[in-house]
Formats: C-alpha cells, structure tokens, sequence
C-alpha cells in the first residue's frame, strides 16, 4: 500500500494498491514440506528395509501367500474404518497429532513385526498398525493445502511423493543385503532405529499447520451455512462436504482403488515368485523395488508440476499408461533386467499419476474438509488392498502368476480409458471457489451495510463542510 493521504472533509484515507493476503511466508512454507518429505523418505527407508522380509518370515513359520496375504488385509481391512474418521479428526483437532502418532505406531510395529513368533501374531500387529496409521495420508496432504499455493500443489504433493520413493530406493537394497549376510536381526534392528529417528525429526521440525484459529474459523463458516440453510439435513451436509462434481469424485476414487487393487493383486504373489520361480535372492528382489524407487524419485522431482501446466486429465491418462509397465514386463518374461527396465518406466507413471490426482482431489474439495476427503480417498485405496489379497487367497493355485499380472494390467489399463472418456474436472478458478460463502445472505446484507455506511458518511462530510 502506498502512503496515507489527508483529506479534511474525509479524515484520513489509505489507497491500496495491492492485496495482502493471510497465510504463512512461502519460504517457511518449502522448508516445512521438504523437512516433512524428509521425515516420509526416512519411514519409507525404514519400512522397505524389511518389507521384502515378510515373505522370508512367514515362509520360516511353515506358511504361504495365503498368510501373507491375510497379513495385507488385516492392515487394509483396519484401513478402510480407521481413514474416513482419522481424516475428520485431522480436520477438527490439526494434522501435527497425526502425523506424529503414525510416526510412533510405526516404530512399535516394526517391533512388533521383528519379535512376532507365529503367523497369527504378525497378522495382528499389522492389522493394528493399518488402523492407527491411517491418519498419516490425510494429514499429510491436508498439511500441504494447508500451506502450498493452489497453482503448486502438484509440485509440492510430488515433493512428497518424492520422499516416499527415496525410501524404497535405500531400503529395500539394504534390507536384502543384511538379511542375506546376518540374518533377520540387523535389517529389523536398523528400521526401528531409523522409525524412531523419523518421530523425533518430526517432532522437533513439523508445526501445525492447521491451527486452532483456523479450524474456529471453519467451525463459525460451517455454522453461518447451517443457520442459511436450516432445510439441510445431515446426510445433506455431509454430500455438501463431498469434493464436486461427484462425479469426477467417484471417477478419482476409481483411479486409487484401481492403483491399490493393481498392486496388492500381485503383492503377496511377487516375492515367492521371485524367489521360487525366478531364482532371485533377497538383495536382487530388493534391488527391483529400489530401481522402481529411483524412477519414482526421479519423476517426482522433475514431472511432478506436469498435471499443474497440462491439466490433470492428460497427465493421469499418460501416467497410467506408463504405470502398467511393471504388469507387463512380469507377465511377458523373466529376464531380470527387462523386468527392471518394465519397473523404471512405471515408477515413472506412478510419479505422473500421484501427485496430479491429489491435487485434483484437494481442487474440488472445500478447504474445510480437506483432510476428511483425503481420508475417504485413503479408505478406498485400503479397500482396494484389502479386496486384492482377499481374491488372492480365493484363486492361488487355480491361476498362474503370470494370469494375476496380466489381470493387474488390464485394470490399469482399463482405468486409463475410463479416465480419457469420463474425467470431467472442473476449472481451477470455478473449483477454488467457496460456494457456501458466494451464496451467503449474510455477505450480501454486509455489503449492503458497508455501502450504506460509505455513503452516510459521505453525505455528512458533505454537510460539515458546507457547514465551515
């Protein structure tokens, strides 16, 4: 704003010259992201040091994919309750709560995981972990709208992206390494020290970014729309809090369900492939997971903003494309660096495709509910992790792998037709918009209040003036 003026007859007036907006510095804004993306690449390293593992340990108890894919639906099945109601909480209560508390849970799991004597243990712990980590998704992404310029966003998400996919680039190779030289102990050892490093990172480096004073202001705007609209009951109010059109929302659920289900089809499959069929040892296995993770760094960093210059829809439907590459390469041989090859190129999707559909998701969803769509999105990518393993365990031994990848193929296939026919996104100007507010008679009446104010005190200015 430039200098005030003097005006007798007015008083003292100020013209504005620009707007200035609320909200936190933009420099403080990427240190928090990327100190949080940090804190997501060391969990993930953490986790991918033993993730190949639990194949090796429940065959050591005598069982199969089966078990482990009842493991994978314990943790998905605790997913898909746990999501929705930990998304509305990160809204009411802030996403520090829950960023940090899945840091800890994650830690005591990977305890739990390593000390685990039988199956069924080791199915419990994780179905614990699933539901009292599913709030770290929503929260997550809550915190970047939180802070994240809306024409950034899908940068930003692909930073964080980024950070997951760095750790499946350390984990998983050293995890296969220290499994094959010593045995269970340090790989398992190394991850709960690395966990435990995570919570305190975050705990010391993450603020709130959806305080109190917000979520009050929230709470009054909710309230405001209430009162305008008594006739709204609740199962209204709560498809008013749905991201619009529904359509394209029920259209990106599609997009995650398909994504999971694709993968967690082939999850419990693909390591007792590898080793049984291909011949490949804990390090190779992990090697392959770390070259997906390097493509997915990769494409993170630098394809990430694509969708925010391009438009959401041709980047999902390209991204998609690329990302059955790694079905394919499986299905069709079994030369290992062919399959590493098919890997990189859909580490390369999966890059496209994440961060354009959160920020679509985040884009046609009021500001206020941020989260708790954040948590009905990870509740169907659990249910595409539960009902995944769930088939598994119906057809093992009726089909060969090579049909279960080819069936993950098609799907993802199918989804990137599905989303080039029916995807109708609005635009970023119209989807932005706080309708409840634009409809508000409260705003009109203020308005009306304010020119009225204006104008009466011009017309008394007048008269003291005359009056002089």
């Amino acid at each position: 704003m430039n200098s005030p003026q003097k005006h007798a007859h007015m008083g003292r007036i100020t013209q504005a010259t620009r707007v200035a907006t609320s909200g936190m510095e933009p420099r403080r804004a990427r240190i928090i992201i990327v100190l949080l993306a940090i804190c997501t690449a060391l969990q993930m390293s953490s986790y991918g040091m033993i993730f190949p593992l639990f194949a090796r340990k429940i065959g050591d108890f005598g069982d199969g994919v089966e078990v482990l894919a009842t493991s994978v639906m314990a943790y998905s099945l605790a997913g898909v309750i746990a999501a929705p109601l930990m998304g509305s909480l990160a809204d009411r209560f802030g996403r520090r709560p829950f960023i940090l508390g899945s840091f800890a849970v994650f830690t005591a799991a990977f305890t739990g995981y390593y000390l685990a004597a039988t199956s069924w243990v080791f199915i419990i712990v994780r179905g614990l972990a699933g539901a009292l980590t599913a709030g770290l998704g929503p929260a997550t992404m809550g915190l970047v709208a939180d802070i994240a310029p809306e024409d950034e966003r899908a940068r930003w998400i692909g930073v964080i992206g980024g950070g997951t996919s760095a750790g499946f680039i350390v984990g998983p190779v050293v995890g296969g390494f220290l499994y094959d030289k010593w045995g269970y102990g340090p790989p398992f050892l190394a991850s709960i020290g690395m966990a435990l490093l995570t919570l305190l990172i975050a705990f010391f480096a993450i603020p709130e970014t959806h305080t109190k004073e917000k979520r009050r202001r929230e709470t009054l705007t909710q309230k405001r729309a209430a009162r305008l609209t008594p006739e709204t009951g609740t199962a209204v109010s709560f498809i008013a809090s749905l991201p619009h059109p529904l359509l394209a929302f029920g259209t990106l659920l599609f997009i995650n369900l398909s994504m999971i289900f694709a993968w967690f089809f082939i999850d419990p499959q693909l390591p007792f492939y590898a080793f049984d069929e291909l011949g490949w040892s804990t390090a190779q296995l992990g090697a392959a997971i770390s070259f997906y993770g390097w493509a997915t760094l990769i494409g993170s960093l630098t394809l990430s903003q694509s969708s925010d210059r391009l438009g959401r829809k041709p980047i999902l439907v390209i991204g998609l494309i690329l990302h059955s590459a790694q079905y394919v390469g499986l299905m069709l041989t079994n030369v290992y660096w062919v399959i590493i090859a098919a890997f990189i190129v859909a580490g390369l999707g999966e890059a496209l495709v994440n961060p354009a559909l959160s920020a679509a998701y985040l884009e046609i969803t009021p500001k206020e509910h941020r989260a708790r769509a954040m948590g009905i999105k990870g509740a169907i990518g659990s249910l595409g992790s539960l009902l995944a393993p769930a088939l598994v365990v119906i057809v093992v031994g009726t089909i060969s792998p090579q049909t279960v990848f080819l069936i993950s193929a098609a799907l993802i296939l199918a989804t990137a037709l599905l989303v080039f026919i029916a995807l109708r996104l609005p635009g970023r100007t119209a989807a932005a918009r706080d309708l409840t507010w634009e409809v508000s008679q409260e705003r009109i009446l203020a308005a009306q209040t304010a020119l009225h104010n204006v104008a009466l005190s011009a017309v008394t200015a007048r008269k003291l003036r005359s009056a002089t």
